[in-house]
């Protein structure tokens, strides 16, 4: 479910982006006409305030000794002469030349007011004020804004109305997995456990073949359960003991080895640790040595190593089967080397995938006929996958 949701919203982005991209030429333009539209309005109120000093001007009395200057926040007015000398001045820039109504100097905006005879004996009124757009660039972004997050609300509940059927489909089969594989769990365990003692009592061949073919089983178990458990938690790390690890995975399959008399062959280095999975890491060992067991020639001999090197530790098993024709798709999902063998394929996929998580590399080399040999290296980690 959680999954599910991510992807939603993953897919509920790349629509509102792609969404962005459609209205952008358009936005554009609707900002460029906005921003000549803010221009053109503040030409007409600079205008309009020059024509309000030039009236305070023309409504200077003769007697009048004193003229004070019209002051305003937004706007800045200055007094020029014949020859456009400064003769008062409340702009603090440089006033510009310009023959022109209207001149555009970086940030600020000039207007030009030519004056008839007055009392002052000046012939322009020059008015200055500092361009704004922020309501115009505000306005946009909000248009944007909606435009944008409609897009996402609409594309995000579209999705999760598209897919409430499915989410509730794969929800009530992993229900219905995970109920099976609990039910699945104690009768193998007990089967497995009557079968030894049976085994060790009567050392009976179709006893150890039962228990084999349980042992199997078990592996098969395992691996659905991970694949089953493994979207859905989180699998926490600790220190193992490596060597003595990998020795109690090799007790437990000398009975599937066993129903095929093959001879397993270990030679392990002792207390070399590993900061892992406990699940993750059996997952790796059981798939490597139920492989070779299925796929070695009766009466054979399967060898397993353990040791250190300079770079961490080093996991070897070595069979003399009847070898990889397609190695480069081994660790592919629901591939099968010989179809007779059975299994579903999921395995060393399962290997595959933890090997990526915890960086451990990966090394086979396989001849028809003469067996294969499987290497995995663990590197010396400072810190864990999360």
């Amino acid at each position: 479910m959680k999954n599910t949701t991510h992807n939603v919203l993953i897919f509920a982005l790349a629509v509102t982006f792609l969404t962005l991209l459609v209205v952008l030429f358009p936005t554009l333009n609707y900002l460029s006409a906005s921003l000549r539209l803010s221009q053109f309005n503040q030409e007409r109120e600079l205008r309009l305030y020059a024509k309000e000093v030039e009236k305070s001007i023309y409504a200077i009395s003769p007697m009048q000794k004193t003229f004070i200057f019209p002051r305003s926040i937004l706007y800045k007015g200055a007094l020029l002469d014949a020859s456009n000398r400064i003769v008062f001045s409340l702009i603090e820039e440089p006033i510009p030349l310009f023959e022109d109504a209207f001149y555009k100097s970086g940030q600020s905006l000039f207007y030009k007011q030519t004056l008839l005879d007055n009392p002052l004996h000046v012939s322009f009124l020059v008015v200055q004020k500092e361009l704004s757009y922020s309501q115009v660039i505000f306005d946009s972004l909000i248009m944007i804004g909606v435009v944008l997050s409609g897009m996402f609300v609409i594309s995000f509940l579209l999705m999760k109305m598209l897919l409430k059927p499915y989410i509730e489909t794969s929800a009530r089969m992993n229900l219905f997995f995970t109920d099976v594989m609990h039910e699945l769990k104690t009768p193998l365990g007990i089967m497995q456990l009557n079968i030894e003692g049976l085994n060790s009592k009567y050392k009976d061949k179709r006893l150890s073949r039962s228990l084999a073919a349980l042992s199997t089983l078990a592996t098969l178990y395992d691996d659905l359960e991970y694949l089953i458990k493994n979207t859905t938690i989180t699998y926490t790390h600790e220190q193992l003991d490596f060597s003595i690890f990998l020795e109690d995975r090799i007790s437990y399959f000398e009975s599937l080895a066993a129903s095929k008399e093959i001879t397993l062959v270990a030679s392990i280095s002792q207390n070399l640790w590993i900061t892992m999975n406990r699940i993750e890491l059996q997952r790796l060992i059981d798939n490597n040595l139920t492989n070779a067991i299925k796929y070695s020639h009766p009466k054979s001999t399967i060898e397993i190593f353990l040791y250190p090197n300079e770079e961490g530790i080093i996991f070897e098993v070595k069979d003399y089967g009847i070898g990889i024709k397609e190695i480069d798709k081994i660790f592919t999902r629901h591939y099968r080397g010989d179809i007779f063998k059975g299994g579903f394929g999921i395995g060393l996929s399962i290997v595959k995938s933890i090997c990526d998580k915890y960086d451990i590399a990966i090394n086979v080399e396989s001849k028809a006929g003469e067996g294969s040999r499987f290497l995995y290296r663990f590197l010396k980690r400072e810190s864990l996958p999360s």
